[in-house]
């Protein structure tokens, strides 16, 4: 077993690399310590064996001075959680990382669950059902990532990104999560149509809310996902008491509740800003911010634009994606307001096209019309989220229904060769 002791200035940077920690039952997570005494305190009657030191600690040099005259390793934390949590198993003895694995191997001999692989679904049902067994591919190992999806005003088409994103990834065979904080009034609960499919499929009618579940302090219950078209839903029942806090405590219970799935995308509309969503910003993998390019949308939320530029100029992994583009739009005149970050096009897609698939509770993507249109732009977004290999390996699977976007592979052999450029189809 692992000591491991936290000297961090933030009680939330604590929770996110602990709660990835909790899968390994060989590390002992102590206590976050606040301050120097309480640090002096422990060392007395505790022994530790690796310790987390920020760097901006207005004790910082005590604390390394402690920890060096107890013999303690130190993983220094400096912003980079994915870093921080690599050097963390860097630091484990090589008898621990041996036992680390072997516990993850049986953990997943067990369960059919690898915590380190990609997923392949072949069928899973709605929360409420009787559960099949699922089957798995295992792919090259795919690191969770974090995807926050924004816009830049209201309806600009965070959520129609959300879901057509989820849709291309899952058909690619890699398990995603779409996550709706709720921080606003309920939206995807109603766009999946899963009042119907649970009074049609379910035989209680009973819909699992974990973000219910996190507000009112309850323990969750694991398995419980709703699932619809191979994509993990997480979102708030609109019928259930309204959750009036939403901090980023209860939004980090709710990441690792969506664990299961290696790809996490929160669909966050125009409340990427909120206090739950914010802190998660700089240590997203991708954010991307659905702009709506009608010059007035783009003057009233300029303010909002050249703060995002902002954070993008200091390293934050922010894309933007144009949406409704239409030749009518200048393109150089667009990017004027996005200087000097290139975007993404997606095309205006006609309205009955999308009507036919909202009155079908189907997702966009499912529509022939729809998908033709999204090839590109989503082929564009997955590129950057998906490494070359694994995509090199899914697209060469010969069980993928050659009806979905990314495998069109007689129609747009073409069109991918453009966009996976270097990469051999």
């Amino acid at each position: 077993m692992v000591n491991l002791v936290f000297c961090i200035n933030s009680r939330e940077s604590f929770k996110r690399i602990s709660n990835t920690l909790k899968i390994d039952e060989d590390i002992e997570l102590e206590n976050y310590v606040p301050a120097l005494e309480n640090l002096q305190e422990n060392i007395i009657i505790k022994q530790y064996d690796l310790a987390v030191v920020d760097e901006k600690l207005s004790w910082y040099d005590e604390a390394l001075d402690l920890l060096n005259k107890k013999g303690v390793e130190i993983v220094l934390f400096k912003g980079d959680f994915k870093k921080t949590i690599s050097d963390i198993y860097k630091k484990l003895p090589k008898d621990k990382k041996d036992l680390e694995k072997s516990q993850k191997e049986n953990k997943a001999h067990l369960t059919g669950i690898s915590y380190d692989k990609s997923y392949y679904i072949k069928k899973e049902m709605l929360s409420g059902e009787a559960s099949l067994p699922l089957k798995n591919v295992s792919y090259d190992a795919l690191e969770n990532k974090i995807i926050i999806i924004g816009g830049l005003s209201k309806g600009a088409g965070s959520t129609f990104l959300s879901v057509n994103l989820a849709k291309a990834l899952t058909d690619l065979k890699i398990r995603t999560s779409v996550i709706e904080p709720p921080v606003d009034e309920p939206y995807l609960f109603y766009y999946l149509g899963i009042d119907k499919k649970l009074n049609a499929k379910c035989m209680e009618s009973s819909f699992y809310s974990y973000p219910n579940q996190i507000d009112a302090g309850q323990k969750v219950l694991k398995s419980m996902e709703t699932i619809i078209d191979d994509i993990i839903w997480f979102m708030a029942n609109p019928f259930e008491r309204k959750i009036e806090i939403w901090d980023h405590i209860k939004m980090l219970m709710l990441l690792d509740c969506s664990r299961r799935s290696p790809i996490n995308i929160i669909d966050a509309g125009i409340n990427y800003e909120h206090e739950s969503i914010d802190p998660l910003m700089s240590g997203a993998d991708v954010i991307l911010i659905a702009i709506n390019p009608l010059p007035a949308e783009l003057r009233q939320n300029e303010g909002k634009l050249k703060n995002l530029i902002k954070l993008k100029k200091d390293g934050y992994p922010i894309a933007f994606v144009v949406n409704y583009y239409t030749p009518a739009i200048i393109k150089k005149d667009l990017l004027n307001y996005l200087k000097p970050i290139p975007a993404i096009f997606i095309p205006a897609i006609e309205t009955r096209y999308i009507q036919e698939a909202a009155n079908k509770n189907i997702l966009p993507l499912v529509h022939p019309q729809i998908s033709e249109k999204l090839f590109t732009p989503l082929s564009e977004i997955v590129k950057n989220i998906i490494p070359l290999n694994i995509l090199k390996e899914s697209i060469n699977n010969n069980s993928f229904n050659n009806v979905n976007i990314i495998y069109k592979l007689k129609e747009k052999i073409t069109g991918l060769k453009k966009v996976f450029s270097g990469f051999k189809v």
